[in-house]
């Protein structure tokens, strides 16, 4: 078979993947900076659309179930996911660039100068526009901005009891985790003001975007907290991207907080980041129009005991503080505290079972000897008999295969919990039923009850 030419390969790079997404009818949506699609792994079953398209940087990922490995950085690799359930570049790469140059009518030359299949002569890829992708201020800045907005933002009944009765906190530690309701539009301009006033900057702060209203549309803001826009007639303000719900705080191996996860009251997602955007340069709807806004990303939670927290002074590495020898990794951010205040070890709080790449080079950095991974049972065990069940329970398990032979690449002994289902799902459940699980370390195979007096150097 002749080669196909490089100027045919490049021409077939240079599809955008958002627009190849549309082509072969994904029906991209529209999320943020990114686009959500359902996983182009067609044998990949998800509840939800997981992978995300970044037209400005011209990626996707797959995050579904812990992800399913489908990932590229051109038009190649997510059409042969598409097409083919995955990537191997000599199998595939020939049979993409082919099936995309039919698709997007783009004529496949030989490297001598022949025609396969000649395209169309009218084709020109879509101008996507782009996203000018704004950086979040510093951490100390958003640690500082955080901790005061936090405390000023109410504390509702029904989230107070939530947490004192379901997930046994004591009031010592809400405060100290700075657990906060989300502020109705009238606290949150009392909020603004006080903060305003005081010098405190929103512009770049992730969850915080300025939303812009028309002269002709009324508003509560005050003179002094609006920006006047004479081009587009109308005024700027600061808002918070959430609207219902409470803050959970996110820090990093430094104290700071330097993210927030908000639990809504209803509707799904239960949790979702407090994120912001800036899309002047591709939103047209003038009501839809945001600036200054960023993105939270998907940062892991570090967690030490509430009891040791409260002395924690932010900017401070927890190494030079803390113990570390032993840490354990679960899944979600209530789990971490919670966890850290049974267990009185670092947690690490990941946001999803496949987002253990930010961890490795802290167990690397810290000097850790033992590492435990504590994820929700499901991902051992099968919640139900169903077809969908089995292979949702092993991508989870093959993903977190992959992590922990990472792990043990790096000379460290890496140990697995598990329990019984029916005890719950989460550590969290099993922990706050003062039951504590099987430990497996995964180097020998030996299995034995975690006893805390060990597991705590005590």
């Amino acid at each position: 078979m002749a080669r196909i030419s490089q100027e045919t390969i490049e021409q077939v790079k240079a599809v955008s993947i958002l627009e190849l997404a549309q082509q072969l009818g994904d029906h991209p949506k529209r999320l943020g900076k990114s686009y959500q699609v359902n996983c182009p792994n067609q044998s990949h079953t998800e509840k939800t659309p997981d992978t995300y398209i970044d037209p400005n940087r011209n990626i996707f990922t797959c995050f579904g179930a812990g992800g399913c490995g489908a990932k590229g950085n051109n038009s190649i690799p997510y059409y042969s996911w598409h097409e083919f359930g995955g990537y191997e570049p000599g199998e595939h790469f020939i049979k993409s660039v082919r099936g995309i140059a039919d698709l997007m009518g783009i004529p496949v030359k030989t490297v001598d100068g022949n025609i396969i299949s000649k395209g169309s002569e009218t084709y020109k890829p879509r101008e996507i526009k782009r996203y000018v992708e704004l950086e979040a201020q510093s951490p100390e800045i958003v640690d500082r901005v955080y901790r005061v907005f936090l405390s000023l933002c109410p504390i509702r009944p029904h989230h107070s009891q939530e947490w004192l009765q379901e997930r046994k906190y004591t009031k010592e530690q809400i405060e100290i985790m700075q657990l906060r309701s989300v502020p109705s539009n009238q606290e949150w301009i009392r909020i603004y003001e006080l903060m305003h006033s005081k010098g405190y900057p929103f512009e770049r702060i992730p969850g915080f975007a300025q939303q812009f209203i028309p002269e002709f549309m009324e508003h509560p803001f005050p003179k002094a907290l609006v920006e006047q826009d004479n081009e587009r007639k109308g005024i700027w303000h600061y808002a918070p991207s959430a609207s219902e719900g409470y803050f959970i705080p996110v820090r990093d191996e430094y104290g700071r907080i330097i993210r927030l996860r908000v639990r809504k009251d209803k509707g799904k997602p239960k949790y979702v980041w407090f994120s912001s955007q800036h899309n002047l340069e591709v939103e047209e709807h003038l009501l839809k129009l945001r600036k200054n806004g960023v993105t939270s990303g998907a940062p892991v939670n570090v967690v030490v005991p509430a009891s040791f927290m409260k002395h924690w002074k932010p900017g401070t590495h927890i190494t030079d503080v803390f113990r570390v020898d032993t840490v354990l990794s679960t899944e979600g951010e209530h789990k971490s505290y919670i966890s850290a205040n049974k267990l009185e070890i670092p947690i690490w709080g990941a946001p999803g079972v496949g987002n253990f790449k930010d961890m490795i080079p802290m167990i690397q950095s810290w000097g850790v000897k033992k590492f435990i991974i504590a994820y929700d049972m499901d991902t051992l065990q099968k919640v139900d008999d169903s077809v969908k069940s089995a292979k949702t329970q092993q991508t989870l398990f093959d993903t977190l295969t992959i992590f922990a032979k990472e792990v043990i690449k790096l000379g460290i002994d890496v140990y697995l919990w598990s329990w019984n289902l029916k005890d719950g799902k989460g550590l969290d459940d099993l922990l706050l039923q003062n039951k504590l699980p099987l430990e497996v370390n995964l180097r020998t195979g030996e299995r034995k009850l975690v006893n805390l007096s060990e597991l705590q150097n005590r």
